[in-house]
Formats: structure tokens, C-alpha cells, sequence
């Protein structure tokens, strides 16, 4: 089976969806044995849950993708399982992204509707400045994380080798109506 795990594109935290008629407990082996044959380039934990898997790194990028695999039964077709994924940065790292997002969105429409408002009523404002700093930090923002995903593609890469290979042995489905077959 040359079959490969339907991910469109690498860029932002990609996400794949497939079906296996392996058990909880065989998939979660399967995961725990590629970890361990591949142990040199890959760390991580699977649980009846949850697997969390990461290449293992000389040095720690602030940008370093994992591997969240999410096992849950098939309610449709109970011999099933579904195995949901999504490569990206750690939760930490996504959060203070959208934090700095956040704020530059705050800075934005507070001061900036201030600084708008003063300059209509008065003719000038000191705060008009928040809005061109407020872009700026977006931008910044923007760049940083288009740095580290450039950091991050040999691992982007890598990972998605990992679940073509795991998948591959699980003889995974793209879509339930391929069960029925």
C-alpha cells in the first residue's frame, strides 16, 4: 500500500484525518514500536488518548514542530478507529503568537481609535503614533513566525514522514465511505 496520508499543504499547522480497523491499544503499540525503532530521531509518549510525538533536535528552536495524534472510536463504524492529527509549534509557542497578535490589535483599535478621534477634534495627536507601532508589531509578529516555520521545515518534513510510515502499517481509510468497501 503506497497510499500517502491526505495533507494538502506544510504551511500552517497542517491537519490529517483517517480511519484504521486496528484497536485503541494495537495503534497505540504500533506508535510506542516506531518510537522505539526510531529512537534516535524521534521523542515522544502515546497514551489511550493522545500520542505526542517530536523530532529530537540538536538545539531548541523557539518554533520546533510535534506531532499530536488523537485516537477516539468510530461511533458510525465501532470496529474502527478514528486517528485525528495536526503538526505545529508547541501550545506555548502558539499561544504567545496569538497573544502578541492580540495585543497589536488591542494597541491598534484602542489607541488608534483615540489617537483618530483627538486628531478629528483637535487637529493633531501625539497617540497617532500607536497605529503605525501597532502595524508594525503585527508585522514583526508575522515575520518572526514565518522565520520559524522556516526553522521548522526539515521537522515539518520529517514528522510527516513519521505518520506515512505509521499509517502506512495501520492500513489506514481516507473517508468512511472507503470502510464500506
Amino acid at each position: 500500500m503506497s497510499q500517502k496520508v491526505p495533507i494538502k499543504s506544510l504551511l500552517s499547522r497542517p491537519r490529517f484525518k483517517v480511519f484504521t480497523h486496528l484497536s485503541k491499544q494495537e495503534f497505540i503499540d504500533l506508535i510506542k514500536k516506531h518510537l522505539e525503532t526510531n529512537s534516535t530521531e524521534y521523542g515522544g509518549y502515546a497514551n489511550q488518548e493522545v500520542a505526542m510525538i517530536r523530532v529530537r533536535k540538536d538545539k531548541d528552536k523557539y518554533w520546533h514542530p510535534q506531532l499530536q495524534i488523537r485516537i477516539e472510536d468510530d461511533v458510525d463504524h465501532p470496529d474502527y478507529l478514528v486517528v485525528r492529527g495536526i503538526i505545529g509549534p508547541p501550545s506555548n509557542v502558539w499561544t504567545f503568537f496569538a497573544f502578541l497578535y492580540g495585543l497589536s490589535g488591542a494597541i491598534f483599535i484602542t489607541l488608534g481609535s483615540y489617537a483618530f478621534s483627538e486628531y478629528i477634534v483637535q487637529g493633531n495627536s501625539v497617540w497617532i503614533w500607536s497605529i503605525p507601532i501597532a502595524l508594525f508589531m503585527a508585522l514583526g509578529t508575522y515575520l518572526a513566525s514565518l522565520y520559524g516555520h522556516y526553522l521548522a521545515k526539515y521537522q515539518l518534513g520529517r514528522l510527516y514522514h513519521f505518520v506515512n510510515e505509521l499509517l502506512h502499517d495501520a492500513e489506514f481509510y481516507q473517508n468512511s465511505d472507503e470502510i464500506k468497501k
